[in-house]
């Protein structure tokens, strides 16, 4: 459904953007570039969900064959985005219970270490605290630079350290991990790679296949809303699990972390949104994604804000330095613009369903905000 091949200014399309954007009418109100917050719903995602209770669940207990087929054909779906097999996916109800899962079910106790960045999201690193009370030893690692982040991270996987936990896409400046590098440098120490993907799986193509555990949320870029997790583990850690929870859905000796009946009607709305999403076509998708985030990087730079952001290592986040953001934000949204202030930045996350259009008029309406306050001396 190629429509265009893009000019000197705009975005070229790998589909029909109008048709698109029909799909989504809250982008007719305004401009939505906060999907780092919350993914828009499309209007699939409601008719899946209502046939799990119209008609599945209408059935009781008859209708379970459904149910477990849906989540099924969902992990293989899953597997196909992330490079993984089928048996490695399980459901969750968000990343923060897989944090923990994953957490209190790896044996680990005195002298080992756990390392994740210092200003690592707290679903990432509190978990782990809770393992300060076997002797487990936590190492925050300082960040001096964004650019520097893969770097600092395989710098601290050494003797020790069991566990290197972090975010594939940092929540606050957008930075992306270099997962093969991290990866590399925890097989040759012993470690296991705990990656959070929210910010992720459905803003950049994903290959989970070298990491211990990949975490995600669905209501981010998957567009497929809350109370669903999913979580992607590696043989050798699902190997070494004993499960925190135990119900029967995981009766020893299993190792999963399912304990219990998953969230269905959720799961309904993934498999539904996932199959819109692959009919559009994943590469168009991740494409876009990055090239909306170069265009807004590029453009607020040559204004002379600082973006924290590394262009040669973003996704979907490009975050936008300034002591004033909370203010900044609320006055961008009285102009129906919405994004987030994050810690003295204000976080900008457009996807697939936003336009070229879009990142100038915020481009230009954050020029006349600020005027000369804030550049980049």
């Amino acid at each position: 459904m190629v429509v265009s091949t893009g000019t000197a200014t705009g975005i070229a399309e790998a589909f029909a953007i109008d048709t698109v954007r029909a799909e989504f009418p809250y982008l007719a109100q305004c401009t939505y570039l906060n999907t780092a917050s919350a993914g828009l719903a499309w209007p699939g995602q409601g008719v899946a969900a209502a046939e799990f209770y119209e008609v599945d669940l209408a059935r009781g207990i008859a209708g379970q064959d459904r149910w477990r087929a849906q989540a099924d054909a969902a992990r293989d779906d899953l597997a196909r985005l992330l490079s993984v097999l089928p048996s490695s996916i399980e459901f969750v109800r968000n990343t923060t219970e897989a944090m923990n899962l994953i957490a209190l079910s790896l044996p680990l106790g005195h002298g080992d270490r756990v390392a994740f960045a210092e200003d690592e999201f707290p679903s990432v690193a509190l978990p782990w605290r809770a393992l300060e009370a076997r002797g487990v030893e936590m190492i925050p690692v300082r960040i001096a630079r964004e650019s520097e982040r893969t770097d600092a991270l395989v710098a601290a996987v050494g003797p020790g350290t069991r566990v290197l936990a972090v975010s594939h896409v940092h929540w606050r400046t957008g930075t992306r991990l270099d997962l093969v590098r991290l990866a590399a440098a925890c097989r040759t120490s012993d470690c296991r790679l705990i990656v959070d993907g929210a910010h992720g799986i459905g803003a950049v193509s994903v290959d989970a296949s070298a990491v211990d555990a990949y975490c995600a949320p669905t209501f981010k870029w998957l567009l497929s809303g809350f109370g669903l997790g999913i979580l992607a583990l590696s043989d050798r850690l699902a190997s070494e699990l004993v499960p925190a929870l135990r119900g029967y859905g995981n009766k020893p000796p299993s190792r999963s972390l399912e304990y219990g009946h998953v969230n269905y009607p959720g799961v309904y709305a993934l498999r539904a949104t996932l199959g819109y999403l692959r009919a559009l076509g994943w590469s168009g998708i991740h494409w876009r994604v990055d090239a909306l985030a170069s265009l807004l990087a590029a453009n607020i730079g040559a204004r002379g804000f600082e973006v924290l952001t590394p262009d040669s290592a973003h996704a979907g986040i490009v975050a936008i330095r300034h002591d004033e953001a909370p203010a900044l934000v609320r006055a961008l949204a009285e102009r129906s613009i919405h994004v987030e202030a994050r810690d003295g930045v204000v976080r900008v996350a457009a996807h697939f369903y936003n336009t070229s259009a879009e990142i100038h008029a915020f481009a230009d309406t954050l020029d006349s905000l600020c005027g000369d306050r804030r550049r980049t001396p």
